[in-house]
């Protein structure tokens, strides 16, 4: 089913806002452009302060591959290709973390909404996590669940599991800001937080 891989982003503190949006999202969409293969289904910040750190996330989704596609980007990097996105990239900001992370469902591209994010320590296995997303999902019908993910083995941050859904507006947080509590079956939610498309976020 494919491989994510989420960066999980901070700004460097020298450098002004509206820079680091320009140049995250020119890198983030320069990548995106060029390599097919990799499809950039989020790219966000944490709005109104509501969530963990780093306050930014990116989540790329490979259908085609699985962890051989390290082995490739390994490749790209190495050889210079993509020096002209990188650079700029790393000069105003930082990649504190990398997961990579096994789809549980198929992700959703989601662009120029609002979003709620909840991070999960799965309690059960993961065919019991799924279907537990896709009942949550269907008593939601103005909510879209575009993520679901858990990571593989040990790679990627604690709590490991990781949902994304893609809100008409802010207000519509009531609906599940506290939805999981008091939940442990099948997972525990760790930290939640409230995201916007990168240059969209209130600081």
């Amino acid at each position: 089913m494919g491989l994510i891989y989420i960066e999980y982003i901070s700004r460097r503190p020298e450098v002004d806002i509206p820079t680091f949006h320009r140049l995250v999202n020119q890198g983030q969409a320069g990548w995106d452009d060029a390599y097919a293969e990799d499809q950039l289904v989020l790219n966000v910040g944490r709005t109104w302060r509501l969530g963990p750190e780093p306050e930014y996330f990116a989540v790329w989704y490979t259908p085609t591959a699985g962890l051989e596609r390290l082995d490739d980007w390994d490749r790209i990097f190495r050889g210079g290709d993509v020096d002209h996105l990188e650079r700029p990239f790393h000069q105003v900001a930082r990649i504190d973390v990398a997961g990579c992370y096994r789809p549980l469902l198929e992700p959703v591209r989601a662009r120029d909404g609002a979003y709620y994010a909840e991070f999960f320590r799965a309690t059960a296995e993961l065919d019991r996590v799924r279907a537990f997303y896709a009942a949550r999902a269907g008593s939601h019908p103005r909510l879209r669940l575009v993520l679901l993910a858990h990571r593989i083995g040990r790679l990627a941050p604690e709590p490991g599991g990781i949902a994304v859904w893609r809100l008409p507006d802010l207000a519509a947080l009531a609906e599940v800001a506290e939805e999981l509590d008091g939940t442990r079956d099948p997972i525990e939610l760790a930290a939640a937080g409230a995201y916007a498309d990168l240059g969209r976020e209130i600081l």
